[in-house]
């Protein structure tokens, strides 16, 4: 699988500027042109990086830290040690799976996972906000703010002003999305109607767009170091139904 270069170029320039990779301290606030001169200072002309990037299995040289949020014990455990990322990649997991099998009842399983690890962090956001401030973010007993209300009216709190544009596409995904997975939880067996294999790979497709573009916009106004899993989620390649021959 491939993607295009401009968005190659914008996966690497992300994964610096973003990504909780080990080299931070030299790359932190370089512009692009001088990410470029980074990477050709370290035997790496950029111009074959980002034709090398655009192959989908490419693992972007000193950016890129692929490691998972498991921790692996001796014997047979596993221990999650973040929970909203734990959650998504169970949903990545669940797109995939989705795909594989044209099955609009996993697709259901990754939205549900992609909302729980959205509400995950901005748990852990907001628990880590009231253990240094008086003015709490919680939930109101028996009246629990929703996720729209929290991402309008706890993120500004929690960036220090800054707020999510929601004039923009990726609002109106994930309201649709949403709402998606609102009906999935109340009605399970209506959510998983019959779709043709186009739609779904448009909704697949509209993931990107929605949900995961929000949970990487939060991550970038809080001032959060990203998993690569993450960034990478943001130029997922196209799926598509190929003719059957």
């Amino acid at each position: 699988m491939k993607i295009s270069e401009k968005q190659a170029k914008k996966l690497i320039f992300d994964l610096v500027k973003y990504s909780d990779h080990s080299n931070r301290s030299l790359t932190d606030g370089l512009k692009n042109k001088t990410i470029e001169q980074w990477f050709e200072q370290n035997k790496y002309p950029f111009k074959r990086l980002v034709s090398d990037t655009r192959d989908w299995e490419y693992t972007v040289p000193f950016v890129e830290n692929t490691m998972d949020s498991k921790v692996y014990i001796r014997g047979a455990g596993i221990i999650n040690v973040s929970d909203y990322q734990g959650e998504f990649e169970s949903a990545l997991e669940y797109r995939d799976a989705a795909i594989n099998n044209a099955d609009i009842e996993t697709y259901n399983l990754c939205i549900a996972k992609l909302f729980a690890s959205l509400a995950s962090y901005l748990y852990h956001k907001a628990e880590c906000y009231n253990a240094e401030n008086e003015d709490k973010l919680e939930d109101a007993q028996g009246s629990p703010v929703s996720l729209e209300e929290k991402i309008k009216l706890w993120v500004p709190i929690l960036s220090g002003g800054k707020e999510l544009d929601s004039s923009k596409k990726y609002w109106e995904l994930f309201q649709a999305q949403l709402a998606q997975c609102n009906k999935g939880a109340i009605h399970p067996k209506c959510s998983a109607q019959d779709l043709s294999s186009v739609e779904l790979a448009e909704k697949v497709n509209d993931l990107r767009g929605g949900i995961i573009n929000i949970m990487y916009e939060l991550h970038v106004l809080l001032n959060d170091e990203i998993k690569s899993q993450l960034v990478r989620a943001v130029y997922f390649p196209d799926v598509y139904v190929s003719e059957v021959a």
